[in-house]
């Protein structure tokens, strides 16, 4: 899996050595297992964020283990919700989450994938063709209990997805349920779809960046509104902090 100098230097978490790497142009996509990838599991939230803005592809895959329909960092950050908020606010492709075959009703084909803990980690075996959506994953035992919490952070990026019958049946016991429901059942506000948009026409990148916002002509509180800037900066209602 190790290949370039880059990768050891983010699996040591060595922040001075990838600056000094990535400032000499070295390539953030040249392993078979990402360094972002790399950085987002080991909780560096200062080595994502050094990635990303060298070019790191937030939505990137490692399918050599688990195959998903959704872009693998999320799965290494299920528990950390500081580093799902620095992946969302940095173009995270949500809109994968909510992508599965279930909405027939149907349970989830079980025979088709295993699952098995080892030292509280998931491996998954597929079959060859075989791609795990989300609502496969959330509903997994060791991970289940946080399926409220990810969702109802996950909607914050979204206008209003289709919730198929499978992740339904395990939000509907989630503590959270009450606040998701909530959002599911009503439309979005126009405040919350004019902030998808302009996100979406100004890209994450550069909302990221500071000297971009610096220069943009908006007052300061559509920027923090643009910016998720309710929040801390990786997580979290900002009111629950002060």
């Amino acid at each position: 899996m190790r290949r370039s100098p880059l990768y050891f230097a983010v699996s040591n978490s060595d922040v001075t050595c990838t600056e000094m790497l990535l400032a000499a142009g070295a390539k953030t996509d040249l392993d078979p297992l990402r360094c972002f990838l790399v950085a987002v599991r080991a909780g560096r939230y200062e080595l994502v964020r050094l990635l990303l803005s060298s070019g790191a592809e937030v939505n990137c895959y490692f399918r050599m283990i688990s195959d998903t329909v959704f872009p693998t960092a999320l799965q290494y950050c299920l528990r950390d919700h500081m580093m799902l908020r620095l992946l969302l606010n940095n173009g995270y492709d949500v809109d994968k989450c909510f992508l599965c075959n279930h909405g027939n009703g149907q349970d989830m084909d079980c025979d088709s994938w295993v699952d098995y803990h080892h030292n509280h980690r998931i491996t998954l075996f597929y079959n060859q063709d075989y791609r795990a959506s989300f609502c496969e994953i959330i509903s997994l035992s060791s991970v289940v209990n946080l399926a409220g919490s990810v969702v109802q952070m996950l909607l914050d990026y979204v206008r209003h997805p289709r919730i198929c019958p499978n992740l339904l049946r395990v939000l509907e016991k989630q503590k959270e349920w009450p606040d998701i429901c909530d959002i599911l059942d009503n439309p979005r506000s126009l405040q919350h779809q004019c902030r998808l948009v302009i996100r979406r026409q100004m890209t994450p990148r550069r909302l990221n960046d500071p000297e971009v916002m610096a220069a943009v002509p908006f007052p300061p509180t559509l920027k923090h509104y643009l910016t998720y800037r309710e929040y801390n900066e990786y997580g979290g209602s900002a009111a629950s902090h002060s």
